[in-house]
C-alpha cells in the first residue's frame, strides 16, 4: 500500500555525489545535459529526448517529474556533484506499483561523467533509499539487448538477468527492441546489505 502521506523527496549524498529532485532553476541545466547527447541517448529514452526540446520543455518536464511524486507515481533525482550546478546524469524511480510494492529503475548519465563509477554510486543510493524509505519489495529495471554497459551497471548494483523481453520497447530510432530484464527483491538486498556491512 502507498504511504500515507509520502515521505519528502529527498536529497541523498554518496561519498562523490549529491543526488537531489528537479528543482525549477534547473531547467537550462537539464536541457543542456539532454543536448549535448541527444544523438547518443535518443534511441534509449525517446520520451525524455522528444520532451525536452528546449530550455521551456525543461522547465515544464520538471513541474511533470515533480507531480510524479506527490501523486505517488515515481521520482527522479539529478545527479550531481556537491557545490556544482550542473548535472552529470539523472536516477529515476518509475511506474511504481503501490500493490506489491515495486518500481522501475531507470538512469542516464552524460557521455563525460561515464567511465568513473559514478552511476553506481547513484543508483545503489536509489536503491537504498527505495527498500529503506518507501519499503519497496522489488526494483526492477531494462536494458536494451546491446547496452551492455547498462546491463553491466544493473549487476553491480545487485539486479539479476531475469529474462529477456522481446519487442519491449520502441526506441527513438521508430524500431522496437529486446531487452533484458533485471530484478532485485528486498530479501536479496537486505542479504547483500548484511554482507557488504
Amino acid at each position: 500500500m502507498r504511504p500515507r502521506p509520502l515521505p519528502p523527496a529527498p536529497t541523498l549524498r554518496t561519498a562523490r555525489l549529491l543526488l537531489r529532485p528537479w528543482q525549477p532553476g534547473d531547467a537550462a541545466a537539464l536541457f543542456r545535459l539532454l543536448d549535448a547527447d541527444r544523438a547518443r541517448l535518443t534511441r534509449d529514452f525517446p520520451k525524455t529526448t522528444q520532451a525536452v526540446q528546449d530550455e521551456a520543455d525543461a522547465r515544464v518536464f520538471i513541474e511533470i517529474r515533480e507531480a510524479d511524486w506527490q501523486i505517488g507515481k515515481g521520482i527522479q533525482f539529478g545527479i550531481f556533484r556537491p557545490g556544482e550546478a550542473a548535472p552529470l546524469g539523472l536516477v529515476s524511480l518509475r511506474n511504481i506499483e503501490w500493490e506489491v510494492p515495486k518500481a522501475e529503475l531507470s538512469y542516464l548519465l552524460g557521455r563525460a561523467a561515464e567511465g568513473q563509477g559514478l552511476m553506481h554510486e547513484a543508483a545503489g543510493a536509489v536503491i537504498d533509499w527505495a527498500f529503506r524509505a518507501l519499503g519497496l519489495e522489488r526494483v526492477y529495471c531494462c536494458a536494451a539487448l546491446d547496452n551492455a554497459r547498462s546491463a553491466a551497471l544493473a549487476e553491480r548494483c545487485g539486479l539479476r538477468r531475469e529474462g529477456l523481453l522481446r519487442h519491449n520497447f520502441r526506441g527513438g530510432d521508430g524500431l522496437l527492441h529486446d531487452s533484458y530484464c533485471f530484478g532485485l527483491t528486498r530479501d536479496e538486498w537486505r542479504a547483500g546489505s548484511t554482507e557488504s556491512a
